[in-house]
């Protein structure tokens, strides 16, 4: 049993350079965001762009020829081992206090190689992003009789997971699992410094820095039961789950203090910088949300799709380092979308062959500041264009593509409002491996 020669170097040359891609990709993330500084960041869109293009409704999507990590449970419906991976170009414009700021990254998306097991089982490696955080704000504000006080924050930081997913199925009803590694790295820091003092005056200013490292054990389930009905359609009903669990932290803490006279007599400033407190190797966990889903779609196979999903994730126990750091009790985000390829066989007009997806999406988000919930809300629209395939060979290949438009959060209470467009490109190659050949 092997696989056919001609395309496994390519399989193993472009998984080699999209591995290679992850580390530089992740450090190049500066999308600024205030809400950035709490929790754990900004959260990914680690859904593949088949799915994105439908508004995220991923619980009971399934494509024989693409790989749904959201939920393990659809590996085992697999037809064709599947190399999937993604990037991203990330736009965002923050309007708060009257003051507009953009900013915008280019970051990889995901990784996924996809394997079916005989006829009723399948595996999946995987990498994707869970969340990222990186921020950047400063403010003046007047202290009475001190002067104006300015202050700043900066966090740079991300949160990724790696991990291999199996499932098997029995007349329509899959089971499966992803199980992995979380890990990431977190740089926060914050300031306050006097700039204009009184004379004669004693100031002091302070700077608090915070370095930490995340890692541990993390894990998914997720359960699915695909019906075929009259006239080649099918409904699909999806569940998943993923517990609240509690990842390892080792943080540097440090403390820095500074005290300046300013002598009126000979206009000289003297100073004192001290260390107040430095705390290397820090032990602690950080406690990740349960999240729970359901979905359902329907649809006619190669033809149509629509599907409607809710997500909602417990985020009630998570804590970092004991704290709950501004974070709701509850989030949760109801999606609806569908695609159409009008005729996938129809190889003398390709625009036939072409997939078109639309889809919408609204929810709460974990964010709880200045006694307000945040909400989001987009639209999507997406595209697949087959390439590489040729009459009797196995082989198939799509880009994909998915454009989001949305918006979060509020001006009102001195919070922010976020303007977002994401546009996400990614390729599928499909083929046949491990087959038994009859002459070699």
């Amino acid at each position: 049993m092997r696989a056919n020669h001609r395309t496994l170097p390519f399989f193993l040359l472009t998984a080699l350079i999209c591995t290679g891609t992850v580390a530089s990709a992740q450090q190049s993330n500066k999308e600024n965001s205030p809400y950035n500084r709490f929790g754990i960041g900004t959260l990914s869109d680690n859904n593949q762009n088949n799915i994105r293009g439908e508004g995220g409704a991923a619980t009971a999507y399934s494509d024989p020829f693409s790989v749904n990590a959201f939920n393990p449970a659809t590996y085992s419906f697999l037809k064709l081992t599947t190399l999937e991976f993604g990037v991203e170009a990330r736009s965002r414009n923050i309007l708060m206090n009257d003051n507009a700021v953009k900013s915008s990254t280019a970051t990889f998306s995901y990784f996924y190689l996809g394997v079916p097991l005989k006829k009723y089982a399948g595996l999946t490696l995987g990498y994707q992003p869970i969340s990222a955080m990186y921020y950047k704000q400063s403010d003046t504000s007047m202290v009475e009789g001190l002067g104006n006080a300015a202050r700043s924050f900066n966090g740079n930081g991300n949160l990724q997971y790696a991990f291999i997913g199996l499932s098997g199925q029995y007349k329509g009803f899959s089971i499966g699992a992803n199980v992995g590694y979380a890990f990431g790295n977190r740089s926060q820091s914050s300031s306050l410094e006097y700039v204009d003092s009184i004379p004669g005056a004693f100031i002091r200013s302070a700077k608090y820095i915070n370095k930490a490292s995340i890692g541990g054990i993390y894990w998914k389930g997720g359960l699915m039961y695909q019906g075929d009905l009259n006239k080649d359609q099918y409904v699909n009903i999806g569940l998943t789950a993923t517990l609240s669990q509690s990842l390892n932290m080792k943080r540097d803490r440090y403390d820095i203090a500074a005290t300046y006279f300013q002598d009126v007599s000979t206009q000289t400033v003297d100073s004192a910088i001290d260390t107040t407190a430095a705390v290397a190797g820090e032990k602690g966990t950080l406690v990740m949300p349960a999240e729970y889903s359901f979905g359902v779609h329907y649809g006619k196979w190669a033809h149509w799709d629509a599907g409607v999903d809710f997500k909602y994730s417990d985020w009630s126990k998570f804590r970092n380092f004991g704290a709950k750091d501004s974070v709701a009790n509850n989030a949760w985000r109801l999606s609806a979308g569908g695609e159409v390829t009008p005729d996938p066989s129809n190889h003398k007009n390709y625009l036939s062959q072409v997939t078109y997806r639309l889809g919408v999406y609204y929810g709460n988000d974990y964010f709880y500041l200045q006694n307000t919930q945040l909400n989001y809300w987009g639209a999507t629209i997406g595209l697949s264009f087959p390439f590489i395939k040729e009459r009797l060979s196995t082989q198939y290949a799509r880009v994909n593509t998915a454009l989001d438009i949305g918006r979060r959060g509020t001006t009102q209470n001195g919070l922010a409002r976020e303007f977002f467009v994401k546009f996400s490109v990614g390729i599928d190659l499909n083929d046949i491996w491990f087959t038994k050949r009859k002459y070699d």
